[in-house]
């Protein structure tokens, strides 16, 4: 061991080592409160620098070449590509698909007037009546239709065949009791 450091660990180096703490622990102290001064100093200043330069870009036309600069670079494909696959996005919005208040909105917004006029401009346009001429003329729904009206005009047989049939056997019913004769047996089904 070296002499000095026999020295300093000796009785004899305790009222200097003691000395030496307290001034190390007042700068560590005023180091500390320096540092936190400094800091909040630095970000008063540097939120007020950045709301003026948020003040000034607004007002001149560096934000259009700004944005028009990363929409013609393709980063902002990018950027929306990267936040549309990112898990956080999705569980956003399942967050937001459960809420109460999304229904709300989404409701608000079908009794609004702009879904009726989205709706009458639809009905209205040239590319919907291209899609029902298609519908109209397609195989698969005459097919459809023919089998449906089949089947409506097999059912409605059914119904009168069984109507007719009771009534009758209604009227067969009252002829015999105004002739007083023994009801007739009922046929079996």
């Amino acid at each position: 061991m070296r002499p000095a450091g026999v020295l300093w660990r000796s009785p004899l180096g305790a009222p200097v080592r003691s000395r030496v703490a307290a001034a190390s622990d007042a700068l560590e102290q005023s180091g500390r409160e320096l540092a936190e001064r400094t800091g909040e100093q630095a970000r008063t200043s540097g939120s007020k620098e950045l709301s003026r330069l948020g003040d000034e870009l607004a007002g001149s036309a560096l934000l259009d070449q700004i944005i028009d600069r990363l929409l013609s670079s393709g980063a902002f494909d990018r950027m929306i590509t990267v936040v549309i696959n990112h898990p956080a996005t999705e569980a956003l919005v399942v967050n937001v698909v459960d809420e109460p208040a999304l229904e709300r909105l989404v409701s608000r917004v079908m009794e609004s007037r702009l879904v009726d006029g989205i709706t009458a401009q639809l009905l209205a346009s040239d590319e919907m009546q291209m899609i029902l001429d298609y519908i109209t003329r397609s195989p698969e729904l005459r097919a459809a239709l023919a089998h449906q009206t089949a089947g409506m005009a097999e059912d409605m047989a059914v119904g009168v065949r069984a109507r007719t049939y009771n009534a009758d056997a209604a009227a067969e019913r009252f002829a015999r009791r105004l002739l007083r004769r023994r009801p007739k047996a009922e046929p079996q089904q």
